[in-house]
């Protein structure tokens, strides 16, 4: 039990030391999700034919 707690506190430090890192690599993240979800969507369009729900 007591490796768990260990394990956990570590990755908390760790998380807390990339938080700087992870921002910038969230907007990178946003920015590709967002590419591919627009592609998705077009894709998906023309397969389904629209937006018919």
């Amino acid at each position: 039990m007591s490796k768990k707690i260990i394990i956990l506190i570590l990755s908390s430090f760790l998380f807390t030391g990339c938080a700087t890192v992870s921002e910038k690599a969230n907007s990178a993240y946003d920015y590709v999700a967002g590419g591919i979800s627009k592609g998705y969507n077009s894709v998906k369009d023309a397969v389904t034919g629209g937006d018919k729900e």
